[in-house]
């Protein structure tokens, strides 16, 4: 059915299907009045978001027409927030009205959603999910065959809303409800192909599921590692009430969790997830929640895992696995090349580099995204299963056992599947993935481990509020301008709206997100001296361009209490922080920055 835009769409079609991002992410409203006038993101703007991917034809940046047809498929799940079954159910009907019929999978992680995709044969997948943010926001990802719909591809369809009209004609879709089908599918995946291992392997361990779509996979996991071997936590929490946010990478959050402190305490591991379980950490030891304790893993923690495993045992193993074929030298090397490289975040710890080179890998630098990493991991595949003489993925990894991992700062971590070769980033996966790997790396403790690799002072990444997006915006390209021309003969990385300028020592970032109006920056040194030195320098600058274009929300120090709380860093008022400071004068002077 085709239809004219209306004025309300106009007005916030620059805030939903934004070129810099990649995925939907808007405000939704406050608890008690969603969907109010003031709100961004509704039924009507994602009714609007399934129309669009119903019936455009979208082109990709090497010249691939990627659309739906009327008749086909599309699976779409849903995260367990307030607001998520009913902008599914917007979504599902515009897509029906452009003639797509709709597996309805209900409330499922996101992990699910991309295995039913391919289990069911569907043409596309919608996940909505506000992920680890937030009640009052909530999002869309969604992708046409492998092709997740980012960044140009949003501004595609943007630009389609300035037209006349939007839609087809065409016959109406059905939404068909797959919500147990889909969920038995998924369980039966995985059972089957880790469930024979951990029977033979048992370990103790906890999962925490933090409240979210993690507590669909309850029975699941307790089926592979065994009821007695595995204590659940965040079952009985309501993440939706605002004082807790379903987020692995902060301590804080976890530390709200009932009972799993004293499980650390234990000596038992914890494997947490954010609302759609697409993202994971790892937490293992006594006081790893302290603000300065160690035993909390983020994203640049298990890359050294991954790294490991991909330099030390799956690439030897495919190459061991090819020697029977005679490939020419040069399809040789670019499968080397390819399956010796690890993926960096340009937020890890500058020490990745010197642990992957020490084994013989190298490093590309990536943007952020969790669809831009699939996007390259899938072309990374297509390109090894070419040069290895085989005509498709499924082939490829069913006789060669390979599988790719890599792993962004945010948690996403990335694994192409042993079946099809498809990438897809499941947290509920990637803990029985991950606790393998342990296994295949005779990793006993983490800590021990995480003892032997390249050490660096490093902060976190540091998020604080802006007063919206495009003030967020206009101080992020003043700042970013400024350093690319301060640290013009350093090595620059630029990537999304952020820079990272490095150095042999460490690092200086700084940017924003992507999916919320905040602010960040992050910053590493060899010695806890001169990590100061630099952050001195970054807080300075953030301060002077804030008040500049009149942002004057405080540091978020409840998000950032290692400002307060922790006593190296010396810098208990970080919205005081100005040019004058010595530590900011001494950074500058060692870099030669005037």
């Amino acid at each position: 059915m085709k239809e004219c835009v209306s004025k309300s769409i106009l007005g916030v079609k620059d805030k939903l299907f934004k070129g810099t991002a990649y995925d939907i992410r808007a405000y939704v409203g406050e608890p008690g009045s969603f969907f109010s006038d003031k709100a961004v993101l509704t039924p009507e703007s994602m009714r609007i978001a399934g129309v669009l991917m119903g019936s455009l034809t979208l082109k990709t940046e090497n010249g691939i027409a990627v659309q739906l047809n009327p008749g086909e498929y599309v699976s779409v799940g849903y995260d367990n927030g307030p607001t998520s079954k009913d902008l599914a159910e917007a979504f599902s009907k515009g897509l029906t009205e452009q003639g797509i019929n709709v597996f309805d999978l209900g409330i499922a992680s996101s992990g699910q959603v991309y295995h039913n995709q391919t289990q069911f044969k569907t043409e596309g997948h919608v996940q909505i999910t506000r992920s680890h943010v937030e009640v009052t926001t909530n999002g869309a990802k969604f992708a046409i065959g492998q092709q997740g719909i980012h960044t140009y591809l949003l501004k595609q369809m943007n630009d389609a809303l300035l037209g006349e009209t939007i839609g087809r004609d065409a016959s109406p879709g059905v939404v068909y409800d797959k919500t147990a089908v889909g969920r038995n599918l998924y369980y039966a995946k995985m059972i089957a192909r880790y469930g024979g291992y951990f029977k033979e392997n048992p370990r103790k361990l906890a999962i925490n599921l933090f409240g979210g779509t993690g507590l669909q996979y309850k029975e699941l996991f307790q089926e592979i590692f065994g009821k007695d071997n595995l204590i659940i936590l965040g079952d009985n929490i309501n993440v939706n009430e605002g004082h807790m946010l379903a987020d692995p990478t902060r301590k804080e959050m976890l530390e709200k969790v009932p009972e799993l402190a004293s499980v650390l305490e234990k000596g038992l591991r914890v494997h947490s997830f954010d609302l759609d379980a697409d993202r994971g950490s790892l937490t293992e030891g006594a006081g790893a929640l302290s603000l300065s304790g160690t035993g909390h893993y983020l994203g640049d923690d298990l890359a050294f895992i991954l790294a490991d495993y991909k330099l030390s045992m799956a690439a030897p193993k495919l190459f061991a696995e090819l020697s029977s074929k005679t490939l020419p030298q040069r399809e040789a090397d670019e499968i080397n090349r390819i399956v010796t490289t690890v993926i960096v975040d340009p937020r890890f710890t500058s020490g990745i580099r010197t642990f992957v080179e020490a084994k013989g890998g190298s490093i590309q630098y990536h943007r952020k995204g969790h669809s831009l990493w699939k996007e390259t991991m899938m072309a990374n595949m297509s390109k090894v299963v070419a040069a290895a003489g085989y005509e498709s993925a499924d082939t490829f990894v069913k006789e060669s056992g390979y599988r790719d991992l890599q792993i962004e700062a945010s948690l996403h971590m990335f694994a192409s599947d042993s079946d099809d070769g498809i990438v897809r980033d499941d947290a509920i996966e990637n803990v029985f993935l991950l606790e393998k790997l342990l296994d295949d790396l005779k990793i006993k403790s983490l800590k021990d481990y995480f003892a032997k690799v390249p050490r660096r002072f490093a902060t976190k990444e540091i998020r604080t509020n802006s007063k919206s997006n495009e003030i967020k915006e206009a101080i992020t390209y003043d700042i970013v301008a400024q350093l690319r021309k301060a640290f013009a003969k350093y090595n620059l990385i630029e990537f999304d709206g952020q820079i990272r300028a490095e150095w042999d020592t460490g690092f200086i970032m700084y940017g924003m997100s992507n999916t919320s109006p905040k602010l960040t920056m992050m910053v590493e040194e060899c010695s806890a001296e001169e990590r100061n030195e630099a952050l001195a320098y970054i807080m300075a600058l953030h301060n002077e361009v804030k008040s500049k274009h009149g942002d004057d929300l405080p540091m978020d120090t409840s998000e950032n209490a290692f400002f307060i709380e922790d006593n190296s860093y010396e810098m208990k008022k970080p919205d005081s922080m100005d040019k004058t400071d010595p530590r900011a004068e001494t950074f500058r002077k060692k870099r030669g920055i005037i």
